[in-house]
């Protein structure tokens, strides 16, 4: 092999190594125990690297006392887009104090796609919800499916 393609694949290796060991890092943010800021921190490195590996922990952050903790953990479920989070974020959705938080989730259920379990959670929703702009954009969606 030529010297270019050698230090090509030494790069490459060293920056998977790099980035596992990353993931590691990151993962193990996803602590309740940790501070806000570091687990979100965590959180947003894990939906920015749809990071599969961290659904399990973002689940479980989704009943934290803390509102930011709960929005970051919603947001990056929606960007690693897994299923298995749906049923979860649903539950954000229908009991969630913070009406952001309730948003993100609503977002989030609207990007993973899986309509079949999202839209029962979405009527309930636009039936109990009271922040306005949810409610509009539950009517919106609302509108969208039935052709208007």
């Amino acid at each position: 092999m030529n010297k270019k393609a050698i230090i090509f694949l030494t790069f490459l290796l060293v920056s998977s190594a790099l980035s596992a060991q990353d993931a590691k890092t990151y993962l193990a943010n996803l602590d309740p125990a940790k501070d806000e800021n570091t687990i979100v921190q965590a959180a947003d490195w894990c939906g920015e690297q749809k990071e599969d590996d961290a659904v399990k922990q973002l689940v479980a952050l989704l009943t934290d006392s803390r509102d930011m903790v709960r929005l970051h953990s919603v947001m990056a479920l929606g960007y690693i887009g897994e299923e298995d989070a749906v049923e979860a974020l649903n539950n954000v959705l229908l009991s969630d104090k913070n009406a952001t938080v309730r948003y993100a989730a609503l977002l989030a259920t609207v990007k993973i796609g899986d309509r079949e379990k999202s839209e029962p959670a979405w009527k309930k929703a636009k039936e109990s919800e009271t922040d306005p702009y949810i409610k509009d954009f539950l009517a919106k969606m609302e509108e969208k499916a039935n052709g208007k």
